[in-house]
Order: C-alpha cells, then sequence, then structure tokens
C-alpha cells in the first residue's frame, strides 16, 4: 500500500505509484507496490543514472499534490543535491504543512532502548534536508531554525545537533559552533542507554555519545588549525 491520495487520478495516481517503487531500485527504504518493482527496474536500467531516475522521479509526480507525491518529490530534490537545493525547501516546506503521507513509519517504537515517534522522525528528515539546502544556499536562519526544530522533534539523533551547529559556526563562528555541541553534552540522551536486545543480552546504546564527541572532535581540531594559523 503506497497512501496515495488528494487530488489525483487513477492514472496520476499509477505514475506516483511508480516513483515510489523507482525511487527503491537507488537503494531508498520507501512504501511502494510490489508489483510495480520489475517495471521499476526495466526503467532505471533504460535511463542509466542516479540523476536520471531521480529526475524522472520528478517527472512522474510533477503536477500532483498529494502528501504522497510532495514527499517523493522532496526527497528527489534532496538527492540531486546542487540545481535543486531552493526546490528542496520549497516542497519540504509545503509537505510538512500538509498531511503526511499515510504510508510512511508512524506510531511509537522502541530502536535500540530508545523510544522512536517515527512520524516526527520522517519530520526531522526532511527538515535535515530543508536546513542543508539553506545551508549551501546562504539562507543561515532559516537552516538554524528548521534543524532546532528537528532537535525538538527527534531528541534522540546526535545529527540533528551537529546539523544545527553547523549553522551556529556559519553565523557565530567555530568557537560558539563549539559551545552550542558542548553543551548537548547535557542532553538526556549523552549517556548510554542500556537495555535488552531480542536474544535478552544486555546492551549499551552509546551512539548520541559517539555523534556528538565525534562532531566536537572535528570541529575542536579545525578550531585548533584556525588558531595556529592566526599566531
Amino acid at each position: 500500500m503506497t497512501g496515495t491520495s488528494g487530488r489525483t487520478g487513477t492514472a496520476s495516481a499509477h505514475k506516483i505509484d511508480l516513483a515510489a517503487a523507482l525511487f527503491c531500485t537507488l537503494g531508498a527504504q520507501l512504501p511502494h507496490r510490489a508489483e510495480l518493482e520489475e517495471e521499476a527496474a526495466a526503467m532505471a536500467a533504460s535511463i542509466g543514472s542516479r540523476s536520471g531516475t531521480l529526475t524522472k522521479i520528478l517527472e512522474l509526480c510533477e503536477g500532483a499534490e498529494t502528501p504522497q507525491a510532495l514527499y517523493l518529490s522532496a526527497k528527489a530534490c534532496a538527492w540531486l543535491g546542487s540545481g535543486y537545493r531552493g526546490r528542496t525547501v520549497e516542497l519540504g516546506a509545503r509537505y510538512l504543512l500538509g498531511a503526511p503521507w499515510d504510508a510512511l513509519p508512524d506510531g511509537v517504537a522502541e530502536e535500540d532502548g530508545v523510544r522512536v515517534d517515527r512520524r516526527a522522525a520522517v519530520r526531522a528528515d526532511l527538515l535535515r534536508d530543508m536546513a542543508q539546502a539553506e545551508l549551501i544556499l546562504g539562507k543561515t536562519s532559516d537552516a538554524h531554525s528548521h534543524s532546532m526544530e528537528a532537535c525538538r522533534l527527534e531528541p534522540h539523533n546526535a545529527m540533528n545537533y551537529v546539523k544545527a551547529a553547523e549553522a551556529v559556526e556559519k553565523r557565530s563562528g567555530i568557537e560558539e559552533a563549539l559551545r552550542f555541541l558542548r553543551e548537548q553534552r547535557k542532553n538526556l540522551y549523552y549517556a548510554p542507554v542500556k537495555y535488552r536486545d531480542a536474544g535478552g543480552r544486555l546492551c549499551s546504546n552509546e551512539v548520541f555519545r559517539d555523534q556528538l564527541n565525534a562532531a566536537i572532535r572535528k570541529l575542536e581540531l579545525r578550531s585548533g588549525e584556525k588558531h595556529r594559523a592566526e599566531v
């Protein structure tokens, strides 16, 4: 089930469903109709390139205003990158303002000891795409705002704070970005999360701490290089 809904006819719905299956040929993990996989694989093979396949996804979704079409288009633009960053922001914002694509993950699940709101995680992922595009477009305040909204939606994901720090650095400099990241060591998820896996073994989830500290070390190295260059 793909959850196609909104203003679209049967032919358009098929094209959008095909776009979802086509995206999966590139490794995307998306809801799609299994019966369209063969058609999508043949189409991807005939196109022959990643960028061409992503452009085809946009073409298949063109003119449709359903949540599915908006989501697929926003993600395709994010994957395309250069030349599509303005559309990444525009389409991502349009998706976030409307109803969600109902086939995307929903509900709350436990992942390695952390309770994850899957719908919030989808929204945070789009916000990271938007923030990345905005940083490159020079829209630093918007990038910071969207990164912080991703942090609010998904506080257990250190990469949201890393993305926010990139905006802080552009706006206020590397030392302020370091201060911001070090402050996140007070985050509830910085401490290792103890949980038992499916086999009953006691495990420790240290992903947040590891990702945050890696980002801090990277900035500290760059900060040190900057200070040495100024001496």
